[in-house]
């Protein structure tokens, strides 16, 4: 058991795998960190990048007390102890990891898969970057997404668009050379279009009593405050089927953080050809990742024969 250090602020605790380090250190990593959102498209996007990236493991479990109860079957695993999960139980929030060595520049990746309970929202999300501002993080990108009748014109509801936002509030030279736009607002009172910042939003979603999360305004006001460098990626789409939402996001994210690419040790295994998660068969816009097991019948499975209704 990883307590917060003495005096700290956080009260997440993590919780080691049976067959990973004592000691884990996060120090120098980078993390991606999904949010329950619209579509749970972070989500999906996280479970595609940790089926995908090759040598990514489970090391561990993150508990709050405002995280609701969740366990299920390792969500990666066709057979036992086969694949990231190593055959444990899914819980609520886990984090994934590969690369680094013994040292700083992995790759890190947690997977929020339990909701938070009503009215916890901002005490999670301080507690959050508490946390990884405690374990030295050296920068986190955020997955989130909002509904497409969040968009600014008629003509882009309906469809997917992503834009960028930054605890800074200054754009990424990644995400705009990506071609991600950094997220703009029209702004008040002096007229002209100004950076919508985190605690600008952050005010506004806490006078919402709604409890959406969209997109994660408040995280992103508290990493600020920690003074943790991370940058939101934010898909704008309708809800339904988000798998090529999701696909979409992953590239995103493989882009932008250089997958497979030119990153040290952190490389994309080839998708197998035979896998299939839409009805009708196709791949659509999944064919570069590699599907987990637990999406098979997530969004139903081939039609049942008429007969048996007869």
């Amino acid at each position: 058991l990883d307590h917060p250090p003495a005096g700290g602020a956080s009260v997440m605790e993590f919780h080691p795998s049976l067959d990973a380090p004592r000691a884990v250190s996060f120090a120098g990593d980078t993390l991606i960190l999904p949010v329950v959102s619209h579509g749970n498209v972070g989500q999906l996007a996280t479970d595609l990048l940790v089926a995908s990236v090759t040598g990514a493991r489970r090391v561990g479990c993150l508990d709050h007390p405002a995280l609701l109860p969740c366990a299920g079957r390792d969500a990666f695993a066709s057979h036992e102890r086969d694949g990231p999960g190593g055959g444990h139980i899914a819980l609520g929030m886990e984090v994934y990891r590969v690369g680094g060595g013994g040292g700083g520049g992995a790759l890190c990746l947690a997977q929020q898969r339990a909701e938070v309970t009503p009215g916890s929202r901002r005490s999670f999300a301080a507690d959050v970057a508490a946390w990884i501002a405690e374990r030295g993080f050296a920068e986190v990108v955020v997955l989130a997404s909002e509904p497409s009748t969040e968009a600014k014109a008629p003509g882009e509801i309906g469809g997917t668009s992503f834009q960028h936002v930054t605890a800074s509030n200054a754009p990424d030279d990644r995400c705009v050379a990506a071609g991600i736009a950094h997220r703009k607002t029209s702004g008040g009172g002096g007229g002209g279009g100004a950076t919508a910042t985190a605690d600008q939003k952050t005010r506004d979603e806490d006078d919402d009593d709604d409890h959406r999360a969209l997109p994660p305004w408040s995280l992103m006001r508290a990493l600020r405050a920690a003074n943790v460098t991370a940058v939101a990626l934010i898909a704008t789409c309708s809800e339904g089927d988000n798998t090529e939402d999701a696909a979409a996001m992953a590239d995103a994210v493989a882009g932008v953080l250089g997958l497979g690419v030119e990153r040290g040790g952190v490389e994309m295994r080839p998708a197998p050809t035979d896998e299939k998660v839409t009805n009708d068969g196709s791949e659509r816009g999944l064919s570069r990742w590699t599907i987990p097991p637990s999406w098979r019948a997530a969004y139903g499975q081939q039609p049942m024969a008429s007969e048996l209704f007869a």
